[in-house]
């Protein structure tokens, strides 16, 4: 029977489109049965590969180990200047936070944000604090307006999350 545009339709059994009597092209049942078969090729992979569907997304995991890496390399230097920017105002009531103990909480926050990205929603994102809302704590909130830490902390709290278009 000849489609709409003259094309013999193509539906596969059982779809939601043959049981309405739908009409596709044959471009569109290409693209059909070519995510479908690159889905069942990635279910089959199995492992990180099946997981993440590396082969669906035009990758392998040599590829994202060496991506991973050079993020990693990208944001290194957050394990240094966000403590340094954080430990080098005292609060109020003379309170410093503790150069070490931020290196730390800054590399475990960004590590279980970056590992529940990934996991999560399935997105090879990488997660760490910002800068620019460090810096206004520490010289804002702390320095300038006199909060010690607990309050500036509960500030960013009550503030919530930034949005993309804050950023």
């Amino acid at each position: 029977m000849p489609g709409a545009a003259g094309h013999r339709a193509v539906l596969t059994p059982g779809s939601a489109a043959s049981a309405a009597g739908a009409v596709r092209s044959p471009e569109e049942e290409g693209r059909t049965m070519a995510t479908a078969d690159t889905r069942e090729r990635s279910a089959r992979a199995g492992g990180l590969e099946g997981y993440f569907r590396l082969r669906e997304r035009g990758t392998d995991v040599r590829t994202e180990i060496i991506a991973g890496l050079a993020t990693w390399l990208t944001m290194a230097y957050i394990l240094v200047v966000n403590p340094g920017i954080l430990s080098s105002v005292p609060d109020s009531s003379g309170t410093s936070l503790p150069f070490d103990q931020l290196v730390t909480v800054t590399a475990l926050a960004a590590g279980v944000l970056t590992l529940a990205m990934g996991l999560f929603t399935n997105y090879p994102f990488a997660m760490a604090a910002g800068l620019g809302l460090n810096a206004f704590v520490a010289f804002t909130l702390v320095a300038t307006a006199g909060l010690t830490w607990p309050q500036a902390m509960g500030v960013i709290v009550i503030e919530g999350p930034s949005s993309p278009r804050s950023c």
